[in-house]
């Protein structure tokens, strides 16, 4: 089981004339957020540190939008000197797709089978899944059988929400705890055995069909659910987002500024 350790690239550097915004709302593209800023920066880098996010910052001052993983002094297509000229929009931070499976309790987590997702992810790339507990420990079940002693390595994981509820992104405490009483309920079966594991039959799809079919979550027709069907209902998305920004993380680990045009 391979670690996925990344370095980060720091922290962005932002002049203090540029945290006094306040809710600032921008749809650019496939980079639409909604930011707060004025936010306590100190807490702000413990934050991208624990999540191994490079910080990918995105601002605009005269045609189209500008990323790189600092705010420059100059204007990558005018030279104006940014440490007097407005810019036309405040920089933010592009939201970091991915978590460790520790800070996403109740959910699915997925990770590449080998390396990470910012540098190694292709899309034909093999994907491991887990299952997280009320405590973002992993369930994850590979040819050493059925276990939970790897969370550490899951630090750059996507997370896919079962049971969260999208309008307050909590998890209702009945849920939660029919959560863990079936995860770790199918988790005592002997089915789950390093001898019956199959890398192309039997395998961390399996365990996760398994599981979601027992708990019966709602919304979610589980009883014709297959693994294409899993991966295109649940998985697709969030790698379809994610694959935008480990794209743009790599071009600017070689061009050090993306210049993007505004109709793009």
């Amino acid at each position: 089981m391979s670690s996925d350790n990344v370095e980060g690239r720091g922290d962005p550097v932002i002049s203090e004339r540029l945290v006094t915004w306040g809710l600032v709302e921008v749809d650019w593209g496939h980079f639409g957020i909604i930011l707060e800023t004025g936010v306590n920066w100190r807490s702000e880098r413990d934050r991208v540190k624990m999540n191994l996010d490079p910080g990918i910052i995105c601002y605009q001052h005269c045609e189209g939008r500008l990323f790189g993983f600092s705010l420059p002094s100059t204007c990558y297509v005018c030279d104006a000197d940014l440490t007097t000229e407005p810019l036309n929009t405040p920089p933010f931070r592009v939201p970091y797709p991915f978590v460790r499976a520790s800070q996403a309790p109740c959910t699915l987590v997925i990770k590449p089978s080998r390396g990470d997702f910012l540098h190694d992810y292709r899309s034909s790339s093999d994907l491991h899944i887990g299952v997280t507990d009320s405590e973002g420990c992993v369930l994850e079940y590979d040819s050493e059988g059925l276990h939970s002693d790897y969370t550490s390595a899951w630090t750059q994981t996507l997370s896919v929400p079962i049971i969260t509820d999208a309008t307050t992104n909590t998890v209702d405490p009945v849920w939660q705890e029919y959560w863990d009483f079936t995860l770790h309920t199918l988790a005592r079966e002997s089915t789950w055995s390093m001898e019956r594991y199959s890398a192309s039959s039997f395998n961390c799809y399996s365990f996760v069909l398994e599981f979601l079919q027992a708990l019966g979550p709602p919304g979610l027709n589980v009883k014709n659910l297959t693994k294409t069907s899993l991966c295109a209902q649940l998985l697709v998305p969030h790698t379809s987002a994610a694959a935008r920004y480990i794209s743009l993380y790599r071009r600017l680990l070689t061009e050090k500024v993306v210049a993007v045009n505004k109709s793009s």
